[in-house]
This record gives structure tokens, C-alpha cells and sequence, in this order.
């Protein structure tokens, strides 16, 4: 990919590709990374929309992120106006934006808009918005 401004060599040191797993606006910053950290396993979410009643909370079913992104075994709890899911099994390409759709088994049971994502190794991703 383009890596101008970005002052890396091509390879980097261990020979591996580099992903941007950041970006800061605020602080003209850019992150990147090897591929495994674009793994996430915590999403937050805007607020929820329910198909029907709000399920108890936690709510444990099935995560989709994309629309024809793989789905996961997921733990869905409240946090403010929006939700904080945890994957079972991490996800790559989260991005805020995108739809967190919730299943109970093969039925939707709600979504949500992703807000921020949380890196397995707990980099935040160019996703997460202030205070998280």
C-alpha cells in the first residue's frame, strides 16, 4: 500500500507488512502494525435498535460485523446509551461506521452502529472515539 510521509522502509525490519491500525487526526498521527493487531475482540456501539423488546442484558447470542462479515459467539451488555460487545473469536476490518447486527440463534434480535473497537493487544483502532 502507499506508505508516502510515512517514513518506513519496505520490508520493515522483520520482513512482515505493515497496516495502519490508527489514525489521530488531532495529533497527526498514523499507527501502524503487523496484521494481527488488526484483530479486534470488543466493540462499542451508538445506540441500539431492537427488533422487538430490548433482550435482558447481558445478552449472550451471535455478533455479525459487515454485511458479509463472519460471525461470532458474542456477551452484548449496556454502557451508557450504547452497547459493549466482547467476540468470542476476534474479528479483523472493524471500522466505526459499520452495522454490529445481534442474533439469537438465526433470528435478528438488533443492531447498532460501531463506534470504536478495542484492539486484542489494546491499541485502540482509528475507530475509537475520545474517553474510551
Amino acid at each position: 500500500g502507499q506508505r508516502r510521509g510515512l517514513h518506513i522502509g519496505r520490508p520493515a525490519a522483520d520482513g512482515r507488512p505493515r497496516y495502519v491500525l490508527s489514525i489521530s487526526p488531532v495529533t497527526a498521527t498514523v499507527t501502524v502494525g503487523p496484521a494481527a493487531l488488526l484483530d479486534v475482540d470488543e466493540v462499542r456501539t451508538g445506540p441500539p435498535v431492537w427488533t422487538g423488546a430490548a433482550p435482558s442484558l447481558p445478552f449472550r447470542g451471535i455478533a455479525q460485523l459487515r454485511a458479509h462479515g463472519a460471525v461470532s459467539p458474542a456477551r452484548a451488555d449496556a454502557t451508557g446509551t450504547g452497547l459493549v460487545v466482547v467476540l468470542d473469536e476476534p474479528q479483523r476490518g472493524v471500522a466505526a461506521g459499520q452495522a454490529l447486527v445481534l442474533y439469537d440463534d438465526d433470528r435478528v434480535v438488533g443492531s447498532a452502529t460501531v463506534e470504536s473497537a478495542r484492539l486484542t493487544s489494546g491499541v485502540p483502532t482509528a475507530a475509537s472515539g475520545a474517553g474510551r
